[in-house]
């Protein structure tokens, strides 16, 4: 708590006149609750205290160097299980005259998870998602990853456990036979029966960058990460497609599931939305020891180059000669190019809930020029409080998350919580969002 007070930078944004005996009294049952606690309720208490800040940059996660391994698997031996072998559900599912469509196996996109889901009992509307293989350190084979249930013809989520088992609900945005898509969490691609071969091909990787031209006068880019190991990538496939990009009317890019990561990855995009000069609020960073050390000075990122690194290290001596409170240290600015370009005339921005953090900055960015229009859904409001660093707790294996830089739009511009609006709205019977946004 002494962390998080002395090195979150949002600390006395949130907590306000208004909250803060709420605040108190949460924090002090907390303790008490704590002083009796084993392990794992010791991560729920934490988490929920964490939570009372509603920052999407703010966690408490767990340490899984492999000294913790043992005690990792203990924490979660003890949950609700579906005693249910991959062999058994195929037989199962080979034996079924009329299954539902989501009986099945499934893996999620990062195949981290492979999950069997089928019916509680048969006929029944009400649907339990098991693992059959993960990472067997936080899961294990029969745990009970979901509950889905059936009404009306529509799925809904009664129940979801993340990483370290504790329960949320997502949102289900999509589904059919072979993807399923959850708010937050990304897309299940059905294994078995009936496998998608497409989704199958996009599970290797789906966060690869790509490019396509979908007509003789629009072409997309897909950027579905912007971790700075896919810079090179989004870098060489604007190079590759310049000439195309610059004389094509309509250009789409396609930011949905993409929960940020560095604004460096859209850097040379900025160029072909160009109309008037991007305005930038900037940020102000938490100076303290603990934030320049957990994060500042690292600089040994892929893909980026020595004159980005020359850049970081300059900013942590910054920091270091200001440190003990907040430092402006990216002050607001104005970028502005030579040359508005006559193509693509009309830029479309996919976005949705899923999209957030340096993301959302590009989008604030992206915003202000004339030819872009964004479709799709709100985005989620994690990006005036950002630059998330890790730390260890006194307990080592436990690690807080936290931010250190907080924007210079506040408190008169809020994105938190609230996220950046589409001008239109995508219909919510709509499949294809790329075709329906070409053909407008």
């Amino acid at each position: 708590m002494n962390k998080m007070r002395t090195n979150y930078v949002g600390y006395n944004d949130k907590i306000t006149a208004q909250n803060r005996n709420a605040f108190n009294l949460l924090t002090d049952s907390i303790k008490q609750q704590a002083l009796t606690a084993d392990t794992r309720t010791c991560l729920l208490l934490m988490s929920r205290w964490v939570a009372f800040f509603k920052d999407g940059h703010v966690s408490v996660t767990l340490n899984d160097d492999t000294a913790h391994h043992s005690t990792i698997r203990r924490l979660f031996s003890n949950t609700e299980q579906v005693p249910v072998s991959e062999q058994q559900l195929v037989s199962y599912l080979n034996k079924q005259q009329a299954p539902d469509s989501l009986e099945g196996i499934w893996e999620d996109e990062t195949a981290s998870y492979r999950v069997g889901i089928m019916r509680r009992k048969p006929g029944s509307a009400e649907l339990t998602a098991f693992v059959l293989k993960a990472d067997s350190l936080y899961w294990m084979p029969g745990q009970v990853k979901m509950k889905l249930e059936k009404k009306g013809g529509r799925y809904t989520l009664s129940a979801y456990y993340n990483r370290t088992h504790i329960l949320s609900t997502p949102v289900i945005t999509a589904v059919n036979r072979s993807v399923l898509t959850l708010s937050g969490i990304g897309n299940w691609y059905k294994q078995y029966p009936d496998k998608d071969k497409a989704a199958a091909i996009l599970a290797a990787d789906p966060y690869r960058p790509y490019f396509k031209v979908l007509d003789k006068s629009t072409c997309l880019l897909a950027i579905p990460s912007a971790m700075l190991d896919y810079k090179s990538e989004i870098d060489s496939l604007l190079k590759a497609n310049d000439a195309l990009i610059k004389h094509t009317a309509n250009f789409i890019i396609d930011v949905r599931g993409n929960g940020g990561g560095s604004v460096l990855c859209f850097e040379n995009l900025l160029p072909l939305l160009y109309t008037r000069p991007f305005i930038s609020k900037g940020a102000a960073v938490m100076a303290t020891p603990d934030n320049i050390r957990d994060y500042y000075e690292l600089t040994d990122f892929p893909n980026v180059s020595d004159s980005m690194k020359q850049v970081f290290k300059k900013e942590a001596r910054d920091l270091w000669a200001h440190q003990g409170g907040i430092y402006n240290l990216w002050p607001g600015d104005t970028l502005a190019f030579d040359t508005v370009l006559p193509y693509p005339r009309k830029v479309a921005i996919l976005i949705n809930e899923d999209c957030a953090s340096s993301t959302e900055l590009f989008l604030i960015k992206a915003r202000q020029s004339s030819k872009v229009t964004m479709y799709g859904r709100h985005t989620m409001g994690a990006v005036d409080y950002a630059d998330a660093a890790t730390t260890r707790l006194p307990c080592s294996l436990f690690r807080l998350r936290y931010s250190t830089s907080r924007s210079n739009r506040l408190p008169a511009e809020r994105i938190d919580n609230i996220g950046i609006q589409p001008q239109v709205k995508i219909p919510a019977n709509v499949k294809d969002w790329v075709e329906y946004v070409r053909i407008l």
